[in-house]
């Protein structure tokens, strides 16, 4: 056990052996094991404890025990204990999402603060085939199939190479003691049911598929890679970024096979459900403009691509501009202005720094986002209105920036199109007594 558990190790090039580990420990079997394991293989470690307060003294005395095993071991001990169940409604999450957004984030915690270079779990095949099995039930796809990695960040999982029956032999063959969690024999949760009531079913079949499952994730993480080297050489193609903003192209995709996964793969990255990723491929032509939202980013069904953007971490309201000199931050980025003492010809109007005659101005000024049935006087038009829209539509701006675009206003009149047009009506001259200069500088 303690040859496969180093060759599975160096095979998967996990950690070296002046690596300072730091063990997730709750006491059953599987982690008991583990600790045994790396104490035999001479590793420096640290274990830890979560005590989820759930099952009142038997939570106790499972702490009791780690805290023991640490003693036994010599090695530094960590606990913290959880109020799990209030965290849970708090949250809104079922009490298994809470205690495992709880351990792993104390973990990391824990590891830093300490110096610990990975964090350690327990996890073997049957937990692989477990959550394979979870993944199908609720729909999946590649990245629900390659199961447990045996490595995610600083997280190493060293007993992959291991079923729970081969975990169970070891641990009576060396004679140590372990703590039974009572709450693994209730089928209340998903994968203890999956536990007691199909993996019979299964194993009654092939009583290796444990061990066959797992083949299959480790072929599954490779065609992933192989998939990845796929779209990254035609990214070149399909994809265009610039800035924060990233385009992708309709028609490249549609030549490529596996189209739908293909771009699923790049939407992902940005937080979009393969769900999304069906709508939006299934609505690419006949939805122009269709806008869809992940947690942060903001995809637009433009005419010849897709054009994804950061949401703004600003709100989109009206802001006001008052007479003195200031800055004001927005969603698109920042707006400067102040009064000059002087204006010459010389000084030119551009798209980010406008002069503007002051004595036109009412304050406080409007920053707001444009909206259908604006007006303004386009700089060099000689006073002709035009609609914002329209002008929007000539300068060829793409869907995805049209509804991020805001206005400066002055009495219901616009002043300026921010970041790409001045009003010809308060453009300064050379002649006038009052100037405010206005800059805008991006949040790109």
């Amino acid at each position: 056990m303690l040859s496969a558990f180093l060759q599975y190790i160096t095979a998967k090039q996990l950690f070296e052996k002046d690596t300072r580990l730091l063990l997730t420990v709750s006491g059953g079997i599987d982690s008991v094991v583990l600790a045994h394991l790396c104490f035999q293989a001479g590793y420096t470690f640290g274990i830890a404890h979560c005590n989820f307060q759930l099952r009142g003294n038997e939570s106790k005395i499972d702490e009791e025990f780690v805290a023991n095993l640490a003693r036994l071991y010599n090695v530094p001990f960590y606990l913290s204990r959880f109020e799990t169940k209030d965290y849970a409604q708090q949250n809104g999450v079922s009490t298994q999402m809470a205690a495992r957004n709880l351990r792993y984030e104390w973990f990391e915690k824990i590891r830093q603060e300490n110096e610990f270079d990975l964090i350690v779990t327990a996890h073997h095949q049957d937990d692989v085939l477990e959550t394979v099995l979870i993944n199908l039930t609720r729909g999946t796809g590649l990245g629900g199939l390659h199961g447990i990695l045996p490595k995610n960040g600083r997280i190493v999982r060293p007993l992959l190479f291991a079923t729970r029956s081969i975990i169970h032999s070891f641990l009576r063959e060396q004679k140590l003691v372990w703590r039974e969690d009572s709450s693994n024999a209730s089928i209340d949760y998903i994968r203890n049911r999956l536990r007691h009531e199909v993996l019979p079913i299964l194993k009654g079949i092939n009583p290796q598929v444990s061990a066959a499952v797992f083949q299959l994730t480790e072929r599954i993480q490779d065609i992933e890679a192989i998939f990845k080297e796929s779209n990254d050489e035609v990214s070149s193609r399909t994809l265009t970024k610039q800035q924060d903003t990233v385009w992708i192209h309709k028609q490249t995709i549609e030549q490529l096979s596996g189209s739908l996964e293909r771009l699923h793969s790049y939407l992902s990255e940005f937080g979009f459900s393969y769900f999304q990723t069906s709508q939006i491929w299934s609505q690419r032509y006949h939805a122009v403009g269709k806008q869809f939202l992940s947690c942060t980013h903001q995809l637009t069904n433009d005419r010849q691509h897709w054009v994804i953007s950061a949401l703004s971490k600003f709100e989109k309201k009206p802001l006001y501009l008052a007479e003195q000199a200031g800055t004001i931050p927005f969603s698109n980025g920042t707006i400067e202005w102040k009064s000059i003492p002087f204006f010459s010809e010389s000084f030119p109007h551009s798209n980010e720094q406008v002069y503007v005659n002051a004595d036109k101005l009412h304050f406080p000024l409007l920053l707001r986002p444009w909206r259908n049935g604006d007006f303004f006087c386009p700089l060099g038009m000689k006073g002709k209105r035009k609609k914002v829209s329209d002008f929007l539509i000539d300068a060829k701006i793409p869907l995805n920036l049209k509804a991020s675009i805001w206005v400066l206003e002055s009495n219901h009149e616009i002043i300026w199109i921010v970041g790409y047009r001045l009003d010809e009506r308060f453009r300064a001259v050379k002649d006038n007594e009052r100037v405010l200069v206005f800059n805008y500088y991006t949040s790109y």
